[in-house]
């Protein structure tokens, strides 16, 4: 072989080299990182007092109670942030979890005598609820400007192919609705709305002073605003020229880095404190078991990918380009596990020499 020839090879086979070293030194979170921004959080203080809702927040404990930052779009900070304003507090005592929204709304409408299971149909403000952080068995509660309500269960997010269940009221719930303004009118211009919510915690099957539970509990919140239009001053959803709604506006407390709410664990993280609501919030540290859960949420995404792309799922985390060990969680090793067949799949995580893991299966349930 010449010289020539022999440098030639040389060269390729570098190339070859360097393009394998590329791909395994790929960042395994690249283009899902939307999905791994960390949620934020909220202090909920426990009210000294049964609260009436009447949507007037003026109890000394709803006074004090802090709220949230305003919400962003549905899809984070890289999107613009929303027209109007929406923000929320929350507290809890003995049998209610309570949220407060408060909406600025210029424009106050809903349809005048809505069925109770179309709401979602118009401008509403939801509340999502995962008491136990298992991703499975979710709650849904939705209220429109007219203190008409839903409630859903969820048995696995729409994603896992998940169903809804209707027909659930929690026993005991209280709502109110305040208008600023007046609904339906389209000859004035309102401030908006406040929605008050005590939803029971038994119906949640959620108890607070159980430790377990208390840093388990997920929540986020969704406030959905249709473009509109007045003919003969009443209103309506504005149609494409194809006759169709455009797409709401949506906003939330923390972002789903995705446009869809069914990712529930993309939801803000909770402390329940036993103090009276405080002019600042018992700091968060993101649980241990939660940073690990970060691997497991990435093989979950590149399964779901692969699925998609092949119709069935992969044998290994290497065909995912996710790490199998190397994995580092403040400062401890960390090995990552798959077991998989073409319809299914359940991946384990687990501190080097630990016996105890947590999992996430192909339904996207976390086993902890």
């Amino acid at each position: 072989m010449s010289v020539k020839n022999n440098l030639k090879s040389i060269l390729i086979l570098l190339s070859v080299v360097c393009s394998q070293s590329n791909v395994f030194a790929q960042d395994p979170f690249a283009g899902l990182e939307p999905l791994f921004t960390e949620p934020k959080s909220y202090t909920l203080f426990r009210a000294s007092a049964p609260l009436s809702m009447d949507g007037e927040l003026n109890e000394k404990s709803w006074t004090d109670a802090l709220w949230t930052e305003y919400f962003i779009d549905i899809e984070g900070d890289l999107k613009p942030a929303p027209t109007y304003k929406t923000r929320v507090k929350m507290l809890w005592d003995a049998n209610y979890l309570y949220v407060a929204a408060e909406m600025e709304e210029p424009h106050l409408w809903a349809n005048k005598q809505p069925e109770k299971d179309i709401i979602f149909r118009d401008n509403v403000f939801k509340i999502f609820i995962d008491p136990d952080n298992n991703m499975n068995d979710d709650f849904e509660i939705q209220i429109n400007p007219q203190n008409k309500m839903l409630f859903l269960i969820m048995n696995k997010p729409y994603r896992d192919a998940g169903t809804p269940v209707t027909g659930w009221d929690p026993i005991g719930y209280k709502s109110g609705v305040k208008l600023l303004g007046t609904i339906n009118n389209s000859g004035d211009k309102d401030q908006g709305w406040v929605a008050e919510v005590a939803i029971p915690l038994a119906a949640l099957k959620f108890d607070p002073h159980n430790s377990k539970q208390n840093t388990n509990f997920r929540i986020n919140f969704l406030r959905t605003n249709f473009d509109f239009i007045v003919k003969d001053r009443v209103y309506s959803k504005a149609m494409d020229n194809n006759g169709k709604a455009f797409p709401p506006h949506y906003s939330c407390f923390t972002s789903q880095g995705i446009i869809n709410m069914h990712y529930p664990e993309r939801w803000a993280y909770t402390v329940f404190s036993d103090k009276a609501p405080a002019a600042q919030s018992e700091k968060f540290s993101l649980p241990y078991s939660e940073k690990q859960r970060k691997y497991l949420w990435l093989a979950y995404y590149r399964q779901k990918e692969f699925f998609k792309l092949n119709k069935k799922y992969a044998n290994s985390l290497k065909d995912l380009n996710v790490p199998e060990s190397g994995i580092l969680i403040d400062g401890k090793s960390n090995l990552l596990s798959m077991e998989a067949t073409s319809k299914q799949f359940l991946v384990l995580i687990r501190e080097n020499g630990s016996a105890n893991s947590i999992s996430v299966d192909h339904d996207g349930l976390i086993i902890y």
